[in-house]
């Protein structure tokens, strides 16, 4: 299977071999509030995040991904890429394109990328649907949960925190195994956190 993630104005386009490990919709304050902040800005007109609630995420490793705009990479491309943490010691940041429009592209980190769900095509050009179920996790920590049960209107599969399973998949990639090396000096990450936007936190 391959699959085409492009943003709305075409600045980032990808070659996907797929499916993804795992598509996931989370409902953490983090994500959602980040989602939010970007959704919020001038002239956002991208594609949504938002799935059941909760941010829609397709985990892509480096290896399945082929960039078809390879200067996106570049340092010459920072100007067209924005990123947000949550709160002052955030290590690390969302991204945002923004060339054109605002547009959300996903979480890039050193061993995958966790890319918008919602920006994902099909080679005829229809959008991505799963097919397999989209795991709805950290219900507990949702921002409209009052209380320890599952929110009731998110579809199953749902947790109130990440599955057991799929956080052991995660040791690897927390030790390091799996690194694209070099990812981490592109356009992709930001060159300093410290000057980042920056989500307040307003849950604690």
């Amino acid at each position: 299977q391959s699959f085409t993630f492009q943003c709305k104005c075409g600045a980032i386009q990808a070659n996907l071999r797929g499916p993804p490990v795992r598509n996931v919709n989370c409902h953490c304050h983090s994500c959602v509030a980040a989602a939010k902040f970007i959704e919020s800005k001038p002239k956002f007109c991208g594609s949504s995040m938002f799935d059941a609630g909760g941010v829609a995420y397709a985990d892509f490793r480096w290896p399945n991904i082929q960039f078809l705009s390879p200067q996106i990479l570049s340092n010459e491309s920072r100007d067209k890429i924005g990123f947000v943490k949550v709160g002052p010691n955030g290590n690390f940041a969302r991204s945002y394109l923004l060339y054109k429009v605002r547009d959300h592209v996903g979480i890039f980190m050193e061993q995958k990328a966790l890319l918008n769900r919602h920006a994902i095509f099909n080679k005829d050009g229809s959008r991505y649907q799963s097919s397999f179920p989209v795991c709805n996790i950290m219900l507990w920590y949702a921002f409209e949960n009052n209380d320890p049960s599952p929110l009731k209107y998110v579809p199953e599969p749902r947790y109130n925190f990440v599955p057991f399973g799929m956080a052991i998949s995660f040791i690897p990639l927390v030790l390091g195994f799996g690194k694209e090396m070099g990812i981490q000096q592109s356009a992709l990450f930001p060159k300093d956190l410290s000057s980042v936007d920056e989500v307040t936190i307003t849950w604690q």
